[in-house]
This record gives structure tokens, C-alpha cells and sequence, in this order.
């Protein structure tokens, strides 16, 4: 899986819809369509995640609904 760090990145994700996993301490706290992004957060779906405390990741969407 690729990971999503740098401002083309992020910009890459929302043109082509990617949808992104985010992971906070080995966990998983969150995924969806990156809807926007500024230079210290990431807001992924309707939620604001930090870009220092989390990973961001490129999956496959999922089947099932996952809740956070």
C-alpha cells in the first residue's frame, strides 16, 4: 500500500478519488475520500486528522460500512 505524505500527494488523492485508510499508533482511525487538506491537517471524509500524529494510506474502498 502507498503512503500519503506530501502536498502532491494529497492534491493526486482527491483529483483521482482515491480512497484513503488513516492510522493513528498502529490503529485505524478513520477512511474515506480526502475532501481537503491544509498544511497541518488532512480532513478525510467529514473528520480532521493531523498530518503529524497519523498515517494516511492509499486501499481499496471497503465493501461494508466500518465505523470509526
Amino acid at each position: 500500500m502507498e503512503t500519503v505524505q506530501y502536498d502532491f500527494e494529497f492534491d493526486n488523492a482527491i483529483l483521482f478519488g482515491q480512497f484513503i485508510m488513516v492510522m493513528r499508533d498502529g490503529r485505524i482511525v478513520g477512511g474515506d475520500i480526502i475532501d481537503a487538506w491544509n498544511e497541518n491537517e488532512v480532513k478525510v471524509g467529514d473528520k480532521w486528522f493531523s498530518r503529524k500524529k497519523c498515517s494516511f494510506i492509499v486501499s481499496p474502498a471497503p465493501h461494508t460500512s466500518i465505523f470509526y
